[in-house]
Formats: C-alpha cells, structure tokens, sequence
C-alpha cells in the first residue's frame, strides 16, 4: 500500500508578508565586486511568488534592491506585534562577508569585507531574524543566497526560522559568468517554473531542498543547508507546475534525468544516492512499462539505464539478471543496426563479466 501523501500548508494570499533584497552595486569605501545578477533575481523571485503559480498577492512582496543602510531593509518587514500572518518570508541575495567571531553580514552597497568592519557597513543576519522574531506569524522563512550563507544557522535568533540558505558555512555561493541569475536563486527558480513531474500539487520547501540538494551540485554548483522549524517544510511557495505528468513521455524523461543526477552524486560523495537512484530508475521502468509497453523502445532504455544502475549501486546479480531480460526482449522488436540494444548487450556483458 502506498503511503499517504502529506497535504502541503498553504500560506493565505493575503495572510502573507514577503521582503526581497537584492544588493547589486557595490561602491566606495567598499570592497566588494559588483553584482548584478541580484538584481535579476530578486525581480524574478517575486515574479514567481506572484505569477499564476504562486501563493502570494503581490501587494504581500515588498521588494528592494541596494539598500543604503540596515533600516532599508527591516522596515519593509511587518511591523511588531500586527494582525497575525500565516507567512513572513524573508529572501537576500548578493555578497556575504563576515564579522566578528565569523559572524554572518549580507552585504550592503558600502560594505567593507574585513573582520572589524563588517557589522558596522552591513545588515547582520542576526538582526534580520531578530525582527522577523517580532512579527506575529504562523510560519517565518528566510532563504539567504550568498557566500557562507550558512552561518544562518548559528544565529540564535534564528531557533524559530525555517531557513534555506545557498551554501554552507565555509563555501563561498558563485554566480556563473553570463547567466541572468545567482546560480542558486536561477537553480530555485528553474525548479519553480519546471516543477517536479512525481511532485506533490504544491511545491512544499522540504521538496524544494530535496531537489535543490541534487540539482545544485549536478551543475558543479555548492549544496544548499536547510532547517525546518515545526511543520515548516509542509509549508509551499507555489503550484508544482509539472504536477500530474509523471507518467507522459515528457515527465518520464525528466525523472530519469534527475535519477541520473542522484546516481552521479551518489557515485562521487554519498554511496547510499546510488541505492536511491535505482530505485527511483525502477520507478521509472514500471511507469513507462504500463503507459508505454514493456518492449517499447523508451522502455527499454529506461530498462538499460536501470540494470546499470542497479550494478553500480552494488549489485552486478540483479544488473546482469535485469540486463538478460532486456537484451531477450529487445532483439524481438530491434532494427537492423541499433544502437540501443548494441549498448545494452555490451552492459550486460561487463555487469556478467563483474559477477562471481
């Protein structure tokens, strides 16, 4: 039996408080880089929180890019002790530096990138969380796309913040030269306008980060950290636009080519992705076999691609016994000269040949 799905919470349209920030322009005593994707992102976030697939009324999302001073920025948040919320998000992006006792600042457009002078020419993160503590909300948020964006989490006025933040502690987040957005930010937002095919009808942030977690670095790009609150990963940010395609052609290739990002992951840093990647490649198999035919020629490369899986998940047996069966049907229905088949005998051969 199937297990039940989790409703997503979803936050009320005008029950909901949004503070986008972007620092983009950097000038003297500065010392920081200028960067302009923050402007992007910030303009696309809040596109995607309002636009037909997300949950908030855009009179909710206060946005604000180049903030002179800390008071910039924390104004925009609900005032203290208002009318209760469901949501009060919070969302940065730009350069990160750090202040004493490697305490996290997001920078502002004068910010000088030295120890000493860090807090005193940014908005310490610490001060953020401490006034989103003071909003009356059910749910408070805040995703923090920036180098060291995790030392969010050793804030301790962040204990009741669901966070999601860019990168760890030590790692610095990248912009890759030439694109429009951070490369985080563009990645949530990809994720937001995409979807995911076997997803939820709602994209919850425990499913954002999930999928963060394997797409970030299939792009050569750091992890993200999160940490929920309560039932705060229930909580959505917008429709899952691919909801209800897992099964059509479309959606059956885009989940094998994100089982195909947790198997490399898994090959390279986490050997237990590479069990899930199997099984996700499994999943696959069944859906395309029912919708499709067992012997159908997209079948059976997600056939090929799941015995393959299977052996480098650590089991060469089942990946040759798997393999046997696909290379006996497909010659029943292959052309002369395919290449598919050529492959999956060639697997079969290697995985037979790493069996004792």
């Amino acid at each position: 039996m199937s297990s039940p799905i989790w409703p997503a919470l979803l936050p009320g349209r005008l029950r909901s408080a949004a503070v986008l920030v972007g620092t983009a322009t950097h000038v003297l005593p500065g010392t920081l880089p200028s960067l302009p994707q923050a402007k992007a992102s910030v303009a696309a976030l809040a596109a995607a929180l309002t636009g037909p697939l997300g949950l908030l009324d855009p009179s909710a999302v206060h946005c604000r890019i180049d903030p002179q001073i800390p008071g910039d920025v924390l104004r925009l948040l609900p005032v203290p002790g208002g009318d209760e919320l469901d949501l009060c998000l919070f969302y940065f992006t730009g350069h990160g530096v750090r202040g004493e006792d490697q305490r996290l600042c997001l920078a502002l457009p004068g910010s000088v990138d030295d120890e000493k002078s860090a807090e005193r020419t940014s908005l310490p993160v610490a001060a953020v969380f401490q006034a989103m503590r003071q909003v009356r909300a059910v749910h408070k948020v805040a995703i923090i796309d920036c180098c060291f964006a995790g030392r969010a989490l050793d804030a301790s006025e962040a204990a009741d913040i669901h966070l999601l933040t860019a990168v760890g502690r030590t790692r610095k987040a990248l912009s890759p030269e030439g694109q429009e957005h951070t490369g985080f930010t563009g990645a949530l937002l990809r994720l937001l306008a995409e979807g995911v095919p076997e997803g939820p009808e709602y994209l919850d942030l425990t499913t954002v980060y999930r999928r963060l977690a394997v797409t970030l670095p299939g792009t050569r790009l750091p992890a993200p950290l999160q940490r929920a609150f309560g039932a705060s990963g229930d909580l959505a940010l917008a429709r899952n636009p691919a909801h209800g395609t897992a099964c059509t052609r479309q959606g059956l290739l885009a989940r094998a080519r994100f089982a195909e990002q947790v198997k490399v992951l898994g090959l390279a840093r986490r050997p237990g992705r590479a069990v899930l990647a199997a099984r996700l490649f499994e999943g696959i198999v069944t859906d395309a076999a029912r919708e499709l035919g067992p012997i159908h020629r997209e079948t059976l490369l997600y056939r090929h691609v799941h015995a393959a899986a299977t052996g480098e998940s650590g089991d060469p047996g089942r990946a040759c016994a798997l393999l046997e069966r696909t290379v006996a049907d497909w010659e029943t229905v292959a052309s002369a000269g395919d290449t598919g088949l050529d492959a999956a005998r060639a697997s079969y051969a290697y995985w037979r040949s790493h069996t004792s």
